[in-house]
């Protein structure tokens, strides 16, 4: 029984260790379709905006420079998470959370009054 656990966990872990390999060697600079179609269809509603006079010839200009540069560094860095993303930020254990919520949490002080 005792070899039966140890030979699944070790199966396991070369498993999960060729996961990780699989998910470092891929293209991450390919662009997606999702991405051009979304970049494609933010320039419509641009210029939709722009001849409904919701915004100005600078606003759409600037806004098309924009997703040209958001464009042009994806195509040039990939889609990839820079490093520490995701990390922290929150109030929960180790900085990742909720945050301290409305009343600042179940352990913060208690709101000041005027009663006596």
């Amino acid at each position: 029984m005792k070899k039966i656990i140890i030979l699944s966990i070790v199966a396991v872990m070369i498993l999960s260790l060729g996961l990780v390999a699989f998910a470092e060697t891929q293209d991450t600079k390919e662009i997606p379709v999702w991405f051009t179609e979304m970049i494609k269809w933010k320039k419509e509603q641009i210029q939709k905006a722009l001849d409904a006079k919701q915004i100005t010839e600078e606003q759409a200009k600037f806004f098309n420079e924009r997703l040209d540069a958001m464009e042009k560094y994806h195509k040039e860095n990939g889609f990839n998470f820079p490093a520490g993303c995701g990390m922290g930020g929150g109030f929960g254990k180790g900085g990742r959370g909720f945050g301290g919520g409305m009343m600042r949490g179940f352990f913060g002080p208690a709101p000041q009054t005027n009663s006596f």
